[in-house]
C-alpha cells in the first residue's frame, strides 16, 4: 500500500458547539474547502444545548448533528470520536478556522499518521488579519513552537486507535482536558507534536484585556485539579506564590500600623517583577516592541490564575453533600 493510498482515507471533524451560530457557518465552509479535495471526509457536530441556529446552520451545511445538553466538552468530543466512522479523528473548534496551505498539508499527515499512529498532531491556533494587540503580542508567537507538551483540543489530530488506546478525554474535567489527555498519552509513549503547516485561525481569541482576564481565570482551573496536576504546572506555582504574596501584604495591611500602601506597593513591585522576569523568558533577553506589552499582560495572567486558584478553592469548600430525607 502507497502513501497515497493512506492520504485517501476517510477522516472526521468533530466539532463541540455551544450557541456558536456566529462562527459554524464559516468554520465548516473552511472545512468543506480544504477536506474535500481528495478525502472522504464526515463532519460531526456534538451540541451542547444550542439556544441560537448553531444546529440547524451546521445540518444546512452538511453535517452530522449530535444533541448532548448538560455535558462536559470531554464528554461532547468523546461522543463525536464514538459516532465516526473513520480512521482518522479530527477535533476542531467551532471558532477555529481551516487557514491556507492545511489542505495541502494535511494528506501526509494522514498518511503519517497510519503508518506512525503513536502520534498526536495538529497545530496551535494562529491569529486572524483583524487581530489585535493582545493576540498579537500573546498568541502569535506560540504557533511556531516546536517543543510542546500537548496540542489544544480544538486542533488536535489523532489517529483512532490512539485515542481508544488513551481512552479519550476525561469527561469529568471541565477544562485543561486536552492537556491531561496529552499527559495520559505521553505516558502511553506517544509523541506530541506541533505542525505549524496545518495553519488554522482561532476566532475566539480576546480582544479585551478584560475578556483575557476572564479566559485565563477559566483555563487556570484545570490546573489545580489535585496537589500533582497543581506541582507539575509552573504557571499554577506561579500563581501559589503570587497568592502567598498577596494574602501576606493583606495581613500587613490589616495588622500592622505601617502606612497600608507599603505593603500594597511591596505587592505590586512583586507582581510586576515576576512578570518582567516571564517577559524576559519569553523573549529570550531581546527586546521588542512588544516586551512591555507582554509584562502588562504577564501581571494580568498571574493575577488571574491566582484568582483562578482561590475560585477552585471556595468551590470545593461549599459543595454541599446531598441531605438525606427523614423518615
Amino acid at each position: 500500500m502507497t502513501l497515497q493510498d493512506f492520504a485517501t482515507r476517510d477522516i472526521a471533524f468533530i466539532l463541540p458547539t455551544l450557541n456558536e451560530e456566529a462562527h459554524i457557518g464559516g468554520v465548516l465552509d473552511t472545512v468543506r474547502e480544504h477536506a474535500g479535495h481528495g478525502f472522504s471526509f464526515e463532519v460531526i457536530v456534538v451540541d451542547n444545548g444550542s439556544s441560537d441556529r448553531t444546529v440547524e446552520i451546521a445540518v444546512e451545511k452538511g453535517a452530522i448533528c449530535l444533541r448532548a445538553p448538560g455535558c462536559t466538552i470531554s464528554s461532547l468530543r468523546n461522543l463525536g470520536a464514538s459516532r465516526a466512522g473513520a480512521g482518522v479523528l479530527i477535533f476542531l473548534d467551532a471558532d477555529v478556522y481551516l487557514g491556507q496551505g492545511w489542505g495541502e498539508r494535511i494528506g501526509a499527515v494522514i498518511a503519517r499518521l497510519h503508518l506512525e499512529p503513536d502520534i498526536i498532531t495538529g497545530s496551535l491556533y494562529g491569529i486572524s488579519d483583524e487581530s489585535n494587540w493582545i493576540e498579537r503580542i500573546w498568541f502569535a508567537p506560540r504557533t511556531t513552537r516546536t517543543q510542546i507538551n500537548y496540542i489544544n483540543g480544538g486542533h488536535l489530530i489523532i489517529h483512532r486507535s490512539l485515542f481508544s488506546t488513551v481512552g479519550g478525554f476525561d469527561p469529568k474535567l471541565e477544562t485543561g482536558e486536552d492537556c491531561e489527555f496529552c499527559a495520559r498519552a505521553r505516558t502511553m509513549g506517544a509523541r506530541i507534536e506541533n505542525d505549524p503547516g496545518l495553519r488554522v485561525v482561532h476566532a475566539g481569541y480576546p480582544k479585551s484585556v478584560k475578556r483575557f482576564f476572564a479566559r485565563e481565570r477559566w483555563h487556570g482551573r484545570g490546573d489545580y485539579r489535585s496537589v500533582k496536576t497543581l506541582a507539575s504546572s509552573k504557571p499554577a506555582l506561579l500563581s501559589l506564590a503570587n497568592l502567598c504574596m498577596a494574602v501576606t501584604c493583606t495581613i500587613g495591611i490589616v495588622s500592622c500600623p505601617q502606612p497600608w500602601w507599603a505593603f500594597a506597593g511591596a505587592y505590586v513591585l512583586f507582581l510586576a517583577c515576576v512578570s518582567l522576569a516571564a517577559a524576559i523568558h519569553r523573549y529570550r533577553g531581546k527586546l521588542s516592541s512588544g516586551f512591555l506589552g507582554a509584562v502588562f499582560l504577564y501581571m494580568v495572567y498571574i493575577t488571574a490564575r491566582t484568582v483562578s486558584m482561590v475560585d477552585v478553592v471556595i468551590q470545593s469548600l461549599t459543595v454541599r453533600r446531598p441531605v438525606r430525607a427523614s423518615g
